[in-house]
């Protein structure tokens, strides 16, 4: 396209508009507004702008200078060029060349105080949020946003107490207390942690059958709960549905695998440590973690996607929760025995949803690193 012809467009635009587009050209930052950028002709756009696409598969897009509109503006621009080259904002198109006062001349954005410094402020910002959106980290944080990471992780863990602590109290009634400290060791607490976690609902008293009945229904309950939110956020990470029957026989699915993962693991991890020691069953608790979270995923996604592109967020949800056991076992744990002897009850219960809070969170990275590093290598086989 001839400069002429983007001078021509430009010098027909108001007086307002020129001093807009005029700011907004600031190199080296040459991002432009869309409101700015859908002021120019649609069969000219893709001539005079480049744009850049965000995000996968939605509408999101930045606009930037180039080629002959952004060489007229940044000419144009009365604080980068010489007296000679200074042209007023509000010429008309038929005086070009004329002279208008000063205070037609566009101030520099520094000359605008605090203001100025704002818009650049603002501008660097933008650069920089651009440039992370296009990186690994900022679309592993862009899936988190997706599924109101935060939020989620807080209701999970509402959700998880309500679930779980029952279930605990099942164990207990029929397989004995111990079996409930068995499972909690399992999931990182220490022996004294644990028991002061089971001292919640067991006394040395035998509980009613009214309490047990209730205890298995909130149990299967909360279990259903928490199926059913895992699923939300796979489909909504990996971009996924699933509907209809088929959702709630995965759930169901999801659950006894559920049961029989903790029966393994007790079970597994009793096997191996007289022989293997501490790390022959760390070892064993991270494959097994790894086998069933994989598992599940491909489960909840009700096989949607396929179990090779599932891997990686297996292992990296296995790390994750990996990670959680070690605050569990050197940071929680010690809180639980703390608060359980300074405040009671309530102090072992908040200890125990900040560690849930935290497991929520877990599930939510780990799928979120899996679903991108899939995205980018079947989207780019060859890097």
């Amino acid at each position: 396209m001839a400069p002429s012809a983007v001078e021509e467009w430009f010098d027909g635009q108001p007086p307002q508009r020129q001093r807009a587009w005029l700011i907004a050209v600031t190199p080296p930052r040459l991002r432009i507004p869309a409101d700015l950028a859908l002021t120019v002709p649609v069969h000219y756009r893709e001539m005079w702008l480049r744009v850049t696409y965000l995000g996968f598969g939605d509408t999101t897009v930045s606009w930037f200078a180039a080629g002959p509109l952004a060489h007229l503006l940044i000419v144009r621009r009365p604080d980068l060029m010489g007296p000679q080259h200074r042209r007023p904002v509000d010429s008309a198109p038929g005086h070009r060349n004329g002279s208008g006062p000063a205070s037609s001349h566009l101030a520099p954005d520094s000359a605008a105080g605090p203001a100025g410094y704002w818009r650049m402020a603002n501008r660097a910002l933008e650069a920089v949020r651009s440039r992370l959106n296009r990186t690994a980290a900022g679309q592993v944080w862009k899936r988190l946003l997706d599924v109101g990471f935060i939020n989620s992780s807080l209701q999970f863990a509402a959700v998880f107490t309500i679930g779980f602590i029952p279930f605990l109290v099942v164990v207990a009634a029929a397989l004995g207390p111990d079996r409930s400290r068995d499972v909690l060791i399992r999931t990182g607490f220490s022996a004294r942690a644990g028991h002061d976690v089971t001292m919640l609902f067991t006394h040395g008293r035998a509980a009613p059958a009214s309490m047990s009945v209730l205890a298995l229904v909130l149990a299967v309950l909360g279990g259903s709960a928490i199926a059913h939110m895992l699923q939300s956020w796979y489909a909504t990470i990996f971009q996924a549905e699933v509907h209809d029957w088929k959702a709630t026989a995965r759930r169901i699915e999801w659950l006894a695998g559920v049961f029989g993962y903790i029966a393994l693991q007790i079970v597994v991890v009793r096997t191996i440590r007289p022989p293997g020691g501490q790390l022959g069953a760390a070892g064993a608790q991270f494959v097994l973690a790894l086998a069933f979270w994989w598992w599940s995923l491909h489960c909840l996604l009700a096989g949607q996607i396929p179990w090779r592109r599932l891997f990686v967020a297996g292992l990296a949800t296995a790390g994750c929760c990996t990670a959680l056991a070690f605050y569990i076992a050197y940071v929680a744990s010690t809180s639980i025995v703390a608060n359980d002897a300074k405040y009671g009850p309530i102090g072992v219960v908040m200890t125990l949803i900040t560690a849930e809070i935290g497991l929520g969170v877990a599930l939510q990275l780990g799928a979120a690193i899996g679903a991108t590093a899939a995205h980018a290598h079947y989207t780019h086989p060859d890097r």
